[in-house]
C-alpha cells in the first residue's frame, strides 16, 4: 500500500453568497459546521462529506470544494474571518511524498490498495449558483396581486430532539409565469 500524501478537497462556505439562515449547521450530521456573528464555516478534520447540507442550502453557497494539502487545510479561526472565498491553492509537489505523483508531476490518482481520503468530495466546485439564486426576484407579488401556490412539501430538517425548527418548504407555482 503506498503510503503519500493525498491533497485534501476541503469543505468551504462562500461567505459572500451565504445568507446564514443556519440551515447547514442544523442539517450536518456530525456538527462540523459552526458559526460566528461573522461567517459559517466547515471544521476539516470533522466534515465527511456526506453532502447532507449541500441541497437543503437557499443559496448554493455551502457547494464549494478546494483542494488543499492535508497539512495545510484552512482552520476554523481563519475561516471566520474571510470576506470572500480564497483563490483555489496550486499545491507545490515538493508537499505531496514523490511516490504519489505521476511522469508529469501531477498527484496520481487514488488506486485500489491506496488510502483512501475520509472527507474527500466527489466535485471541486460549484461555479453556479442554483437559478433561484442566481437574481433576485422581488416585489412581484403583493396584496393587491397575490400568486397562488400549493405547498408540495413540507420537510423538518432538523432533528425532534434540538431547540430550533429548521423546515425545507417546496412550493408549485403551477404553470404561473414569473
Amino acid at each position: 500500500m503506498n503510503a503519500h500524501v493525498a491533497p485534501l478537497k476541503q469543505h468551504l462556505i462562500d461567505p459572500e453568497i451565504c445568507i446564514r439562515c443556519n440551515t447547514c449547521e442544523e442539517t450536518c450530521p456530525v456538527d462540523a459546521i459552526t458559526h460566528d456573528d461573522r461567517n459559517y464555516v466547515v471544521d476539516a478534520a470533522i466534515c465527511n462529506a456526506c453532502g447532507n447540507c449541500i441541497s437543503p442550502c437557499p443559496t448554493g453557497s455551502i457547494d464549494h470544494w478546494h483542494p488543499v494539502p492535508k497539512t495545510a487545510a484552512y482552520s476554523i479561526a481563519e475561516q471566520l474571518t474571510w470576506d470572500e472565498l480564497p483563490p483555489l491553492q496550486e499545491i507545490a509537489p515538493e508537499m505531496l511524498e514523490q511516490d504519489a505523483l505521476d511522469e508529469s508531476g501531477m498527484p496520481a490518482p487514488a488506486g485500489p490498495d491506496d488510502e483512501v481520503q475520509v472527507n474527500g468530495a466527489a466535485t471541486t466546485s460549484s461555479s453556479t449558483p442554483p437559478w433561484s439564486a442566481a437574481h433576485p426576484y422581488v416585489n412581484l407579488y403583493s396584496i393587491k396581486k397575490p400568486v397562488t401556490a400549493t405547498v408540495a412539501g413540507n420537510y423538518r430538517l432538523t432533528a425532534a430532539e434540538v431547540e430550533s425548527d429548521v423546515h425545507h418548504i417546496v412550493l408549485d407555482f403551477g404553470t404561473q409565469m414569473f
